[in-house]
């Protein structure tokens, strides 16, 4: 752990109480100015406390107090417990001292600041499983528990509860000691962090609402301490005049969710939420019951308006909230001081100048050459891995003009640079590949000997290493498979005519993964074979196997050249389109996209491919998907855009019953076309299908099969094989004849799961049925909305699909609004929507508003459409207005939180007309929040 050093050392004479206050005082005065800490991504403590002889504390440094240190450092700690003790040993020895009280509360006050001026526990890093000064607050609050408070405010509500869990668990612990004393209910107060409060009486994950509890909460507390509970209201009410809560810049808050917070986290509220499974959803609707709820007679509602009303009367809300420091707006650079203190090191260095001036021998003559040969580097494994780090398949994918700067570091001695290299390469494939594209770069007939030499001793391993590390074959079929990788099978075996096609096939089903089945980049024929999703994804593999075959004409060996041609038609042959998308990248001009501005260069790298066996098929429909997704790419090239446009219209003009032999050979390009799409992501191909339906709705489309392929594996995500297959049947006998949508909800099919479930995929680039809404067939995709609708509240979640987006824009096309040619560069929807915020707005209002429209026509019920429309849709006024001028608003009080019916309620301010009907619901809500609302907008009615 030497990347978690301290050089920072503050000495203590551990016996000596001045000893100790001073080194207090220095620890508070570096914790100050910053320079206690240090910066490696983020803030890492960077103090050590040292005896005079330099050693660092011990336990026994403690004196009486090591007992106490070790159940400090246990406790707080749940890994590297035995690294970085000093601190905690300093506070300690401190303890053993009543008359240094006061300097270790001013000390751990000092850490309380700190970590309030951060707000980050990133920042309070000891190592890289540790927070530094919990032990410390630990043993403080172990001494005399009125310091609990202490504890909860350095525990920041930007705190990491997935990894830096031990210190929360402290504060169940607190209360399993002392109960829910005064002291316990004040440090309850004085934590920040909704998430965090949970832990004095839960443990688990805080994203979950139904952890286990562990200890009694407070509000069980409370509800039978009714002096305890006044208490908590007056300490409340202290605490936020005293100090304010930290929020962040971007999470604005209000003085009443602050306080529903206080009280929806203090303990098992008897509520219930629909989506249980789903907290991010449910935490508003959870809340809103949990005012409704009473506590000491009252509910909680009544409590947070009248403590609001209190605090409101003595200053301004705003006065109740602050940002940390470190993230106020006016802050540039929240790490500024560490740089500049790295800075300042730096500039302490000794500099090659002032080396040269202290040994004048080294200056270099101006009359000499600036730039002397390259001098031969001295190989050993270090320098062999330094050199080469590059290549190492484990970082991301490589470039042509990365290999060339390598070439560069290792200099131009006609091959010998190379040849001394080549005993200390790395073995693995990034060094094969850059050994491979060497073999074009007209090396002399020593330097192709020695990388053949090379090649022939490592090529086979490594390329059938690769495979084999994630193809989990039956045992029997093992040595089979190893063999034909290796060019090692016997006459016997190669004598089958089929041998290629069986290990092919025995691969692509025993990928590890399950056979790629599931995972991101999926598509109806390529799966997710996890061995081209990590790190470089297989691009060295590739690029050696292409660069080798064709380095043939160079005089390789045959077995090389056999060995590259088998493993490169293997992976072709289960994932062409990932193969393509490698090699491409390999010469791409954009980090993200695999896309060549140079088209002489783009159509030499196509001719490469296709002379080992890609088809014109397949780069078409790779070409197809990237011109797609790299025209969405504002700094782009047009040319990808105008590319794809003209394919789309090519293909949109075709004419079925076109029988001239242009016409037919139009059509099986066509076929040919959509067989390798099926190689694609398939949003991207839906996207290109959509396209060329706004161009020519009349054209038959292959969308059922897609949409059936959708429907299915969708379902199996949520479901077992058996219940999606019958659930699945069910489903497309309704679609068919619109009978049976009753019998399909959730509660008559005795399937809760179903509520909530979402009609798409959790991994990018798949689709679910909801994707298909707006290209299936008029009455089947009505019906579907309306089957999507009835499953609860979130029925029309997956209206955040970008799916939407693609629909609307197709409409517009369709309806002449846009010209295909100018979908990407196009004023409302074209790709500079990315940089500017307002476009991309205003888009967001356009499409929600069109599929609201399209599905109110549908027959969605308003009550789901009001419920997306207010909860998760994006300024919708427009279309709220309109349902309540047609009296058609319906009372949401059991769909929308009492904060989202307020929200509505804003939305209908200032609407021209309201019917009596949609008025009296507010004036009758259940929230006297929304009724107080409502009377002031509707005061003028009789």
């Amino acid at each position: 752990m030497a990347q978690f050093d301290k050089s920072v050392s503050i000495v203590v004479c551990p016996n000596s109480p001045t000893s100790i206050r001073s080194a207090l005082a220095e620890y508070r005065q570096r914790i100050e100015d910053g320079s206690a800490l240090r910066l490696t991504m983020n803030l890492l403590l960077n103090v050590q406390f040292v005896k005079a002889d330099g050693t660092e504390l011990t336990l026994d440094d403690a004196g009486d107090n090591r007992a106490l240190v070790e159940r400090a450092i246990s406790a707080c700690r749940f890994d590297e417990q035995h690294a970085y003790i000093t601190e905690p040993v300093l506070f300690g020895a401190a303890l053993n001292y009543p008359e240094l009280m006061p300097e270790v509360v001013a000390t751990l006050e000092a850490l309380v600041k700190f970590a309030r001026s951060r707000n980050d526990s990133n920042d309070l890093w000891l190592d890289d499983y540790n927070a530094f000064a919990v032990e410390g607050f630990y043993m403080l609050v172990a001494t005399d528990s009125r310091y609990s408070w202490m504890l909860t405010q350095f525990l920041v509500p930007y705190w990491d509860t997935q990894t830096m869990t031990a210190p929360l668990c402290l504060l169940s612990g607190l209360v399993a000691k002392h109960g829910w004393t005064r002291d316990l209910i004040k440090a309850y107060i004085w934590c920040d962090g909704a998430e965090v409060r949970r832990y004095f009486y839960e443990d688990a994950s805080v994203e979950d609402l139904g952890r286990d509890a562990v200890q009694a909460d407070l509000l069980s507390h409370l509800q039978s301490h009714h002096d305890d509970y006044l208490y908590f209201k007056a300490e409340l009410t202290a605490r936020l005049q005293a100090m304010p809560i930290l929020q962040t810049a971007d999470e604005p808050c209000s003085l009443a969710q602050v306080l529903v917070e206080y009280y929806s986290t203090m303990g098992a509220w008897p509520v219930e939420c629909e989506f249980e499974d789903e907290p991010d959803s449910s935490l508003q609707e959870w809340q809103d019951k949990v005012k409704q709820q009473l506590i000491c007679g009252v509910t909680v509602e009544d409590e947070i308006t009248a403590l609001a009303a209190t605090l409101t009367e003595a200053r301004d809300e705003s006065a109740y909230f602050s940002v940390a420091e470190s993230q106020r707006d006016e802050v540039e650079d929240s790490y500024q001081v560490w740089r500049d203190l790295e800075a300042a090191k730096i500039a302490a260095t000794p500099v090659i100048e002032d080396l040269i001036a202290d040994k004048p021998e080294l200056a270099v003559d101006p009359e000499s050459d600036p730039e002397p040969e390259v001098p031969a580097i001295a190989w050993d494994d270090a320098m062999g891995r330094k050199i080469f780090t590059c290549l190492n398949p484990r970082t991301d994918l490589i470039t042509q003009s990365r290999l060339e700067r390598l070439n560069d570091d290792l200099g131009y001695r006609d091959g010998q640079e190379i040849i001394e290299a080549l005993p200390f390469m790395p073995l693995h494939l990034g060094s094969s590949a850059y050994l491979a594209l060497r073999l074009h770069n007209q090396p002399s007939a020593a330097e192709r000997d020695a990388i053949e030499q090379w090649l022939e001793l490592h090529l086979s391993k490594l390329l059938t290493d690769f495979v084999l590390r994630y193809c989990d074959v039956p045992e029997e079929a093992n040595e089979a498979l190893r063999q034909w990788l290796c060019l090692e099978a016997d006459a016997e075996h190669c004598a089958a005519a089929d041998i290629d096609a069986q290990m092919i096939a025995l691969v692509r089903v025993n990928m590890a993964k399950d056979g790629g089945k599931s995972g991101p980049q999926i598509s109806a024929k390529q799966a997710a074979y996890w061995s081209l999703l990590t790190a470089d994804g297989g691009q060295r593999c590739m690029l050696t196997t292409l660069l080798l075959q064709s380095a043939g004409k160079f005089g390789l060996s045959s077995h090389i050249a056999m060995l590259a041609k088998r493993h490169w038609q293997l992976w072709l042959a289960i994932a062409p389109q990932r193969v393509i998308n490698r090699i491409v990248k390999f010469q791409a001009d954009y980090g993200l996209y695999a896309a060549i501005d140079d088209q002489d260069a783009e159509a030499s790298l196509f001719d490469l491919l296709q002379q080992f066996g890609v088809t014109d098929s397949m780069l078409e429909a790779f070409t197809l998907m990237a011109d797609q997704q790299v025209a969405d790419y504002r700094p782009a090239d047009p040319r990808f855009a105008q590319r794809y446009a003209a394919k789309v219209l090519q293909y949109a003009d075709l004419d079925p019953a076109d029988t001239s032999m242009i016409g037919r050979q139009q059509l099986k390009q066509f076929e040919a076309l959509l067989q390798a799409l099926e190689y694609c992501r398939e949003d991207q191909v839906l996207d290109f299908l959509q396209h060329i339906r706004a161009v020519n709705p009349q054209l038959a489309l292959p969308i059922m099969p897609m949409f059936e392929v959708a429907l299915l594996n969708t379902l199996k995500e949520g479901f077992d094989d058996d219940r999606a297959q019958v659930l699945y049947d069910k489903i497309m006998a309704y679609l068919a004849s619109s009978e049976g949508l009753d019998s399909l909800s959730p509660q008559a099919l005795n399937m809760p799961k179903l509520q909530g479930w979402n009609p798409y995929p959790m991994h990018r680039g798949k689709l679910g049925p909801a994707d298909f809404v707006w290209l299936l067939p008029s009455e089947m995709a009505q019906r579907l909305t309306l089957f999507l609708a009835q499953l609860g509240k979130r029925g029309l979640h997956w209206l955040g699909r970008s799916s939407v987006e693609s629909a609307y824009v197709a409409s517009r096309i369709q309806a002449g609004d846009i010209a295909m040619a100018e979908r990407w560069s196009h004023c409302d929807v074209g790709n500079e929507r990315h940089r500017d915020s307002d476009m991309g707005d205003a888009l967001d209002i356009a499409k929600q508003s069109w599929a609201l429209t399209w599905l109110d026509n549908a027959g969605v019920p308003e009550t789901s459409l009001v419920y997306f429309a207010v909860h998760e849709g994006y300024e919708q006024q427009e279309f709220v207005r309109r349902l309540a001028a047609d009296n058609r608003l319906p009372d949401m009080q059991d769909w929308l939180t009492a904060d989202e019916r307020i929200e509505l309620l804003e939305m209908l301010q200032g609407a021209e007309s309201l019917p009596d009907t949609t008025a009296q619901s507010f004036l009758h809500d259940c929230s006297s929040a929304v009724k107080q609302l409502a009377n002031k907008l509707f005061s003028h009615r009789s």
